[in-house]
């Protein structure tokens, strides 16, 4: 009887999911900005490997650290982002009524109200980071290749698809009471970084 229930619940979390990977909801927003981003880490990586200017097989463009930083970045955003979607999807469709949550579909929760706003600050920074690629890529010449330029349009492109994606669900999702987190009246500096990020997506 148990594993029947646990059978019913997967199915019907696997359902949701399915059900609202198209058009604009958390669970599209969750899945498509992770997969954009975990798509991009690999173009980033395998394209610089290949473009990247090359003495004895050795990369010789100084930039390669700060490009094993950005994908690693992507890496994590992207895989908690997929995380969420699953957690989101788990939650909503087994929790009607919010009574007797186990500690897993609460630990769940957690994460879905609070992972990503934090999760956008690791996204500002590797804004910076896309910033100083493009210097790097522009301005040394061990690093002049049409190849790495083109690389960077796209890893721009992903960046920029992931934080109009977030702006646009912002503003067209209605956040369920359950995970809203409301204004505090106390301010504080880290109060203000958590409202500026929360701006950038649901």
């Amino acid at each position: 009887m148990e594993n029947d229930s646990n059978n019913a619940s997967i199915s019907n979390s696997f359902y949701f999911l399915l059900n609202n990977l198209a058009g604009i909801s958390f669970v599209s927003y969750f899945f498509w900005s992770g997969i954009s981003l975990l798509i991009g880490a690999i173009v980033l990586n395998s394209s610089f490997s290949n473009y990247s200017p090359k003495i004895n097989n050795q990369a010789v463009c100084s930039a390669s650290s700060n490009v094993i930083g950005i994908v690693s970045l992507w890496v994590v955003e992207g895989l908690s982002f997929i995380s969420m979607c699953i957690a989101y999807s788990v939650v909503e469709s087994t929790c009607q009524t919010f009574d007797n949550l186990t500690f897993s579909i609460q630990a769940m929760g957690v994460i879905v109200k609070y992972l990503p706003t934090w999760i956008r600050l690791i996204h500002v920074f590797t804004f910076c980071q896309i910033n100083t690629l493009f210097a790097q890529i522009s301005l040394l010449p061990e690093c002049n290749s049409s190849g790495l330029q083109t690389t960077l349009i796209i890893t721009s492109v992903t960046w920029w698809f992931v934080a109009i994606f977030g702006l646009i669900c912002k503003k067209r999702i209605a956040i369920p009471p359950h995970i809203f987190d409301p204004l505090r009246p106390k301010t504080s500096f880290m109060t203000e970084i958590h409202l500026v990020l929360k701006t950038m997506g649901p």
